[in-house]
């Protein structure tokens, strides 16, 4: 037996009748997402070095906060 008798016979597809996507209007003066970049980036991460003479200094200094200093 052949394939051709076990296989029903099927039309061929159409083409579909979808609706166009209507794009998304982007103006110049709206930001594309809603999250807002920093004001200032002048902060940098200490260094290691920074962070040992940091705790050094908390080291010999245990009774000083930072409302006193």
């Amino acid at each position: 037996m052949s394939l051709n008798s076990k296989c029903k016979p099927r039309d061929k597809p159409t083409a579909c009748n979808r609706p166009a996507k209507q794009q998304k209007i982007i103006t110049k003066d709206t930001a594309r997402t809603s999250a807002l970049l920093p004001e200032c980036s002048s902060r940098q991460n200490l260094a290691l070095s920074d962070w040992m003479t940091v705790y050094s200094f908390i080291d010999s200094h245990p009774n000083v906060t930072q409302a006193n200093y």
